[in-house]
């Protein structure tokens, strides 16, 4: 066996043996390290696929635990309706009352009611149906008979109108399907339970479950930012979808049309080991599906939650110490992959027989591809990295979070002595956005509030942005319905950007629009206006049109954050009431940027000149023959460096002044190792031509520096990539 890495003369047989035997223990060594790191990251991904099964498992019991709990106290207050009713005089008057009192004291429906068969309470009273509706602040006493003829509608199949009644005489059905209903404005899904006066029938008192009121009990659990939740009825029609939890599609939608991949039989709750794989409808990546039965109403609940879960949660679970290193990191394991194939690829070399030349230059090329594919792999999870990391303390995606923050905010301001606070519904819609020259951002769009009518607070309506340093806003609409008046305005506001640009081109930034109340006086606080969005997943983008677009950007996400924003003074206002922890409301748009535009802008002229500059150090040569071919000479070696030099230089300048950044960013790592090689070529081309007897310089009319410029441009890109990323 041949162990030559060296040529002969190089270096002694003693030191051949020594580094060959350096070469395999760092193999064996690296190779070793390399199978456990990917053993430990390959069980680390099956102990986060197992979790979240488990957890999936116990969210869907848990879900259906809740809305079961809803649905079984709503039956429970509808027989205590009904037997006060039966056992009252059955006076319109009385049951109008019983009705009121119920409605007064329960909650967790948005309507309560009584129909009655065509003059069972009096001969000249043909039909009674009061109709008690809760709305935010109180309830309205309505007449299910004033506005539609209920015991004149024909019942169908699907039960989906005003037909409900009929529907309730021809049915066993308690929960009837989900209809829209005009008077309390809302989609709901109805519990009946009959009325009998010795054995006979003389109407059926109804409750009414808001279908938005599910989400409620949805959002208890956390199913990740892309996981949801869809509930269909006992005929498979879609009746929720977490997702959309303000629209309902006119036309059916199906669980066959949601999940094709699904046959009848599997509509029942799975087993952890036997949950399903479906694409998620949002990322379209592998996602598990787990299945109820709510068994009062047979509804079915699907619930999904990416594979990938615990990849942006804490893991619960117990895993290695080395799992978790590359839990925190996965650079580690890219490393050692790329230093691995290094120590074989020497390792190879040094066991070839013959061809020493054409060995050390196809170690070279594979040397320099291990470093070349660490560094794109490193852009590539980079890429897909989550953008959890860089959301508020208070993100507000639905109503149970919205619900959250108003009750632990007034349980702090209330042990604070402080005055209560006002809460405002505020919804933004953005336009356009772009960046001006001077690096700040010009944001256009609509902006609007709500403020219920019942309240009549005196306070000053409108809002502010207090980072901008250009704001132009005016009305364009002010309406009232359902007992809310809504305000909206037009506005256009420049506000200065925010962003960090260590990792450009490959970085991630926050846009946001801070809001203040205009009203400072009093104890005013904003929250996002959820009612007015059809859909508040971040990934939908709420409050953008659906072609929005960031000119170099790629827009991510959208969404509201509710922060803290603490000041060590009250402003000069004695009285002021949240001078300190005032909630503030920010509308944030997660961008990351289009890689393309800088690397053909800046990059791609770096690696232009890196390519000369190798064509430049392949001209080294004292052989007579190749000077007559190509000229070689150091004076013109370091007059084409200098050239390339200036025009890496002006590419660096041309970069800094455009992005405007305070700190050192990834992309300049390439024009600083540019100017690196130009510095290290320049200086061999002196020593060479100077005959300094220097063996790495001079052995093979300077075969060594070529052979090593690539592997090591590769290793210092890799090593500062490594550096930037890590």
């Amino acid at each position: 066996m041949n162990s030559e890495l060296f040529p002969p003369g190089l270096a002694s047989q003693s030191a051949k043996k020594k580094w060959f035997r350096f070469i395999i223990t760092a193999t064996l060594l690296t190779t070793l390290i390399s199978v456990v790191l990917i053993h430990s990251y390959s069980g680390l991904r099956k102990t986060m696929h197992q979790e979240t099964r488990l957890y999936l498992d116990n969210n869907t019991r848990v879900i259906k635990s809740s809305i079961l709990q809803h649905l079984n106290g709503i039956e429970a207050i509808a027989q205590e309706l009904a037997d006060n009713i039966v056992n009252s005089s059955l006076e319109p008057e009385e049951i109008r009352a019983i009705l009121e009192n119920t409605g007064a004291i329960y909650d967790g429906f948005v309507a309560i009611g009584a129909a009655f068969e065509p003059y069972a309470l009096d001969d000249s009273l043909r039909l009674f149906a009061p109709y008690i509706v809760h709305y935010e602040g109180g309830y309205r006493t309505e007449r299910l008979d004033a506005w539609y003829d209920y015991y004149a509608q024909q019942a169908d199949n699907k039960c989906t109108s005003n037909n409900w009644y009929q529907c309730a005489r021809t049915s066993e059905q308690r929960w009837l399907p989900l209809r829209f209903d005009e008077i309390s404005n809302a989609w709901i899904v109805q519990h009946v339970r009959a009325l009998k006066v010795d054995g006979q029938l003389i109407g059926y008192v109804n409750l009414s479950l808001n279908i938005k009121d599910i989400d409620r009990l949805i959002h208890k659990l956390d199913t990740g930012d892309e996981g949801y939740v869809i509930i269909f009825d006992n005929q498979q029609r879609q009746i929720y979808h977490s997702l959309h939890p303000n629209t309902r599609d006119a036309s059916e939608i199906l669980f066959s049309q949601v999940f094709p991949q699904l046959k009848p039989e599997d509509l029942h709750a799975l087993s952890v080991e036997e949950q399903i794989i479906v694409p998620n409808e949002v990322t379209d990546v592998p996602s598990f599906l787990d299945l109820a039965i709510v068994d009062n109403t047979q509804w079915t609940i699907a619930v999904v939650i990416e594979r990938e879960f615990f990849a942006h949660h804490e893991l619960q679970a117990d895993v290695s110490p080395v799992a978790s290193l590359i839990e925190d990191n996965h650079h580690i394991l890219t490393f050692m992959v790329v230093f691995t194939i290094i120590c074989w690829t020497a390792l190879g070399s040094s066991l070839l027989q013959e061809g020493f030349h054409g060995r050390v230059w196809w170690s070279a090329l594979f040397i320099t591809l291990s470093f070349v594919g660490g560094i794109v792999y490193i852009w590539v999870e980079q890429q897909l990295t989550d953008l959890d990391g860089i959301y508020g303390s208070e993100v507000v995606t639905n109503q149970a979070d919205l619900r959250s923050f108003v009750k632990s905010y007034s349980k702090n301001t209330l042990r604070a002595h402080k005055e209560p606070p006002i809460f405002v519904p505020t919804g933004v819609a953005l336009q356009s956005m772009k960046m001006d020259s001077e690096n700040n951002l010009k944001l256009t769009g609509y902006i609007w509030q709500r403020f219920m009518l019942a309240n009549n607070f005196e306070i000053e309506k409108g809002v502010v942005f207090p980072e901008s340093s250009e704001t132009q806003i005016r009305l364009v609409y002010d309406e009232v319905a359902n007992g809310y008046q809504t305000l909206g305005w037009a506005f256009e506001t420049v506000i200065p950007e925010h962003f960090e640009y260590e990792t450009y081109p490959f970085d991630k930034q926050l846009v946001w629009l801070r809001i203040w109340p205009k009203e400072y006086l009093k104890h005013v606080v904003l929250l996002p206006d959820i009612d007015s969005y059809d859909n508040m997943n971040t990934s939908n983008r709420p409050g953008l049109e659906q072609d929005f677009s960031v000119g170099g950007w790629r827009v991510e996400r959208s969404f509201f954050d509710i922060r803290e924003n603490s000041f060590n003074s009250n402003m000069g206002i004695a009285n002021r009431a949240n001078k300190n922890e005032a909630p503030e409301l920010h509308f944030n748009i997660a961008i990351s940027r289009n890689f393309i535009d800088p690397f053909v802008s800046y990059l791609f002229p770096v690696i232009i000149v890196l390519l000369m500059l190798y064509a430049v150090l392949l001209t080294n040569s004292k052989d007579e023959h190749r000077i007559g071919l190509i000229g070689f000479n150091a004076l013109e070696v370091l007059a084409s460096a200098s050239a390339l030099f200036f025009v890496a230089l002006l590419a660096h300048v041309e970069l800094r002044s455009h992005i405007g950044a305070n700190e050192l960013i990834y992309m300049e790592y390439f024009f600083i190792i540019a100017y690196i090689m130009i510095l290290i070529v320049s200086v061999n081309s002196i020593l060479f031509s100077w005959g300094f007897n220097i063996t790495l310089i001079q052995y093979q009319d300077n075969n060594i520096p070529k052979l090593l410029y690539w592997p090591v441009l590769g290793g210092l890109l890799f090593f500062f990539t490594m550096f930037a990323f890590w």
